[in-house]
């Protein structure tokens, strides 16, 4: 570990669990950055693939501080361990698996003078890291779910993969709710508490990250375990979506695509159910609309063809998961036991 006695203007903060080989992409990243007057603060979680060694290797190019967890902890646990290594009065939490341009953090500090917000997220980048044909389609489709403006805009979730923060909201808001593993609700809990606070989170779709996105098996996990979470989060938070996303239309399409399938398989029994497949696909074709002509313009009809399949498809496998979810906070409340999500998670500590 470097250290040195003089306290930097950004502290980059950074929970690893394996990933050696993207993590050395973040890293290298982080060396060709023009910005250089930041430390790199990194909780390893008890990786079992040799990630913290490479950490180590970096502490000749950059000033590294990390600290080991004993045990696997899970992320917003690890975010607030590296978080109290971190000397800077700038934190750029950044994920161990993405890549910044040699611009990225001037950006985000201009954006954050620019704006007068405590918090910049940026977005996710149209390239996958990883060479996969369903991370190129993710790829695009998670970069179009946030441009939904040209300039920063209002936002309440913090993109943990790429947010600088000011750190008097992070002290107020005393971080990460440490949540179970599994619970994949951080961004969402920690961006709502921090507004609630009355900090103000600012979007910046100018400024994206390049990401690892695993291929078909993270896919699968993204449309079923996220999806489930979401669903939770949805109602946990007085059935609001997250502002300014797309999330409610993709919502709607993804239960209309398992709608289609349902209504479809029906028409065996009855032919007036091809009339619901017809108004299923319809609703279907509508929520994904702007996506489609987005990748119509980037890669053409045959891309966009192709994207309409992997959408169908993947909508499946979240379909069923969101109707499941959603069925059992109805039972939960129907019954009186409340919702599995504790509504205090997405809300300021009062005093």
């Amino acid at each position: 570990m470097t250290a040195t006695s003089q306290v930097p203007r950004v502290s980059v903060v950074v929970a690893v669990f394996n990933g050696r080989d993207p993590l050395r992409v973040l890293l290298d990243s982080l060396c060709a950055s023009r910005f250089q007057d930041f430390e790199v603060c990194a909780c390893d979680d008890a990786s079992t693939d040799g990630a913290g060694d490479v950490l180590a290797a970096y502490a000749d190019r950059l000033q590294v501080r990390v600290v080991r967890n004993p045990v696997n902890r899970g992320v917003t646990a690890s975010r607030n361990a590296a978080l109290a290594l971190a000397r800077g009065p700038l934190l750029l939490f950044l994920d161990s698996d993405v890549r910044i341009a040699t611009d990225t953090i001037d950006r985000l500090i201009a954006s954050m003078e620019a704006t007068g917000a405590d918090v910049v997220d940026g977005i996710y980048s149209s390239v996958a890291l990883d060479d996969h044909v369903f991370s190129r389609y993710y790829a695009l489709f998670a970069h179009h779910s946030f441009l939904i403006a040209d300039h920063p805009i209002d936002y309440n979730v913090f993109n943990g993969f790429c947010a600088l923060c000011r750190r008097q909201a992070m002290e107020a808001t005393g971080g990460h709710a440490v949540l179970a593993k599994g619970v994949e609700v951080e961004n969402e809990s920690l961006g709502r508490r921090i507004v609630d606070a009355g900090f103000r989170i600012v979007l910046d779709p100018s400024i994206a990250v390049d990401h690892h996105w695993g291929g078909h098996r993270k896919l699968r996990f993204i449309f079923t375990r996220r999806i489930y979470w979401w669903v939770k989060v949805f109602f946990a938070t007085g059935c609001r979506f997250e502002s300014s996303l797309t999330t409610a239309s993709y919502g709607i399409a993804t239960l209309c695509a398992g709608a289609f399938v349902l209504a479809l398989a029906l028409t065996l029994l009855s032919p007036w159910f091809s009339a619901v497949a017809l108004l299923s696909l319809l609703g279907f074709l509508h929520g994904y609309l702007p996506f489609l002509r987005f990748v119509h313009r980037r890669r053409g009809l045959g891309y966009t063809i192709f994207s309409a399949l992997v959408a169908a498809y993947l909508a499946l496998f979240g379909g069923p998961s969101a109707a499941f979810s959603a069925a059992q906070e109805c039972l939960r409340w129907a019954t009186g036991r409340g919702l599995t999500l504790d509504r205090g998670i997405f809300q300021a500590a009062r005093p």
